[in-house]
């Protein structure tokens, strides 16, 4: 019997799979307790890498040039420094680096003050650790993460022409020389952490007072005070 001439199929092996690299991680954050926290949640965690924490914004700086991370874990307040002028010279230095706050600030004032500070996404720590993974893949991914009351927010400014009123119509530094109002610092005080004029304080104080209806020094000092001891700008 003749052999069979048909030409025999060789099976190609097919190649595995490209693992895909872990999401690399950094933590900025001036409690010991959450750093320590979210790393131990993304060591546990498969696709998720730490890469190094840090507790102040010259060490945040530092850590994030050297590490380039895809996203960084971050608090609003470092020692009393000013998230959002962090966020803002955070952004130029590493556009690559997804800056996600994770924070107990309120997300009605701070929340959109964040993002077009130039924030990825907005996370209140209240929200379960689970919240916090999805979260980070989200803007890894190049997505914007927004809580509910955020996104409603937004949602309503955008379909309503929402103008803005009371204190989402401060501007950040009025917000700044509010939050230090209340916590009893002095007009050449909030001057000297601001890096502004004594004079250059006292118009925001009467910006502000004018934008929120207040008629008095006093009262102005008592719903700063009361600002700062509901945790409406975090801690």
């Amino acid at each position: 019997m003749a052999p069979d001439s048909s030409p025999v199929e060789i099976a190609e092996e097919e190649e595995p799979p490209v693992p895909h690299s872990p999401l690399r991680v950094a933590v900025v954050d001036d409690h010991p307790i959450i750093r320590s926290g979210v790393r131990a949640l993304l060591e546990c965690e498969p696709g998720f890498e730490w890469v190094g924490d840090a507790e102040s914004p010259e060490r945040a700086m530092d850590l994030l040039i050297n590490t380039r991370p895809d996203a960084v874990v971050l608090d609003l307040w470092l020692g009393g420094n000013d998230g959002i002028e962090m966020i803002k010279c955070l952004r130029p230095l590493v556009p690559e680096t997804a800056l996600l706050c994770y924070t107990m600030n309120s997300a009605s004032i701070y929340g959109e003050r964040a993002i077009r500070a130039g924030a990825a996404g907005f996370l209140s720590k209240k929200e379960p650790q689970s919240e916090l993974l999805v979260a980070l893949r989200t803007v890894c991914r190049g997505g914007r993460y927004m809580n509910r009351e955020l996104m409603n927010t937004v949602l309503d400014g955008i379909a309503w022409g929402r103008a803005l009123e009371g204190h989402e119509s401060l501007t950040d530094r009025e917000l700044q020389v509010l939050r230090l109002l209340g916590m009893a610092m002095s007009n050449p005080d909030i001057a000297l952490q601001l890096g502004l004029g004594v004079k250059t304080v006292n118009t925001h104080r009467e910006n502000i007072k004018r934008k929120l209806g207040i008629r008095s020094s006093a009262e102005l000092m008592r719903q700063a005070v009361l600002m700062v001891e509901r945790g409406l700008f975090g801690g």
